[in-house]
């Protein structure tokens, strides 16, 4: 497995510019001459939203494309920042993620979303194309039609082993979504919350994947890379707080009346799947939402009509990051 570092820089005394984030669609102007490398991430897909016991499977994350190219100050390049897909609603699919894209001397660097989960398949990872590197995101969990079972979102693939969301091997139970470094956990007899895939290993079965140092040098994503969440329900109607970044969202199986919100990824992992045992449960409980190019986890209400059935958690939307590695 690579390093963190070798994907976004890093290392101290570096007169290097910090990584430059690039959010939203734009004409971008590269600010200094010399060689840049770009790392772009199509969205995630969003997670099927279900009810009354039924499988839901969680969406795919987007593709990763990195190519490194020699700018001159004051070239532009076209981006496009793919939205997100949205959970699904009323027993519907998730959307799928919208294609992250670069355009630089008539050449087009991409990465399309993840896929939107559905009852059978998870959301298949998104693709890449024209980088030096050119990976699948990792998919979402799949219920493969399975009554009770409510899958995990998928993480950016950075090191080339596609990190997969978590899929239960019991009814009822809700999968963890990957971090970056694994799959997300399976819930399974008398462990029905699967854990969060860590940023540098899978998750087993409740057990957090695990985390390691890894620094990528913009403010905003100064620290550590985290090890996978565990269960976190927020019982107050507003989300919960993320994963650690680089780490998946812990699957929630739960029986309360009211409606609450699985475990969110942290930047480019999956959120955690949803499941509401509670007879009547308080409407659309709902999974967990992906980091940055993650796949929103499955949402599943256990009891209840079509009408009042879980949510899927929304995918994360697509960035873009330009390193310098040289300054001419």
């Amino acid at each position: 497995m690579g390093t963190t570092s070798t994907y976004f820089g890093g290392g101290g005394g570096s007169t290097l510019p910090d990584p430059i984030p690039i959010a939203y669609s734009q004409t971008y102007t590269f600010p200094f001459s010399g060689t840049v490398r770009l790392h772009i991430i199509g969205a995630g897909g969003g997670g099927k939203s279900e009810y009354d016991g039924r499988g839901a499977s969680g969406g795919g994350a987007g593709g990763y494309c990195r190519k490194e190219l020699t700018v001159s100050a004051s070239d532009t390049m076209t981006v496009t920042i793919g939205a997100g897909g949205a959970g699904g609603t009323s027993r519907g699919n998730g959307s799928a993620g919208g294609t992250t894209s670069c355009v630089y001397s008539a050449t087009t660097y991409s990465a399309t979303g993840g896929g939107g989960g559905t009852a059978a398949s998870g959301g298949s990872g998104g693709t890449a194309s024209n980088g030096d590197i050119n990976y699948t995101g990792g998919a979402g969990g799949s219920a493969s039609s399975n009554n009770g079972i409510s899958c995990g979102g998928g993480a950016v693939n950075f090191f080339n082993d596609p990190p997969n969301g978590g899929v239960p091997t019991y009814n009822p139970s809700a999968g963890g979504g990957a971090g970056i470094g694994g799959d997300g956990g399976n819930g399974a007899a008398s462990a029905e919350n699967g854990a969060g895939g860590g940023s540098f290993g899978p998750a087993n079965v409740t057990t957090p994947g695990a985390g390691n140092i890894g620094i990528i040098k913009h403010p905003w994503l100064q620290a550590d890379w985290a090890a996978g969440g565990t269960l976190s329900p927020d019982n107050t109607n507003y989300s919960v707080n993320p994963a650690g970044i680089g780490a998946g969202g812990g699957g929630t199986y739960i029986s309360v009346s009211n409606r609450i919100y699985a475990q969110a990824g942290g930047a480019f992992a999956g959120g955690g799947a949803m499941n509401n045992n509670y007879y009547n449960s308080g409407t659309h409980s709902t999974g967990g939402n992906g980091g940055l190019g993650g796949g929103g986890g499955a949402g599943v209400n256990y009891h209840q009509t079509s009408s009042n059935s879980g949510h899927g958690g929304s995918g994360g939307a697509g960035v873009v990051f330009v390193e310098y590695t040289a300054v001419s």
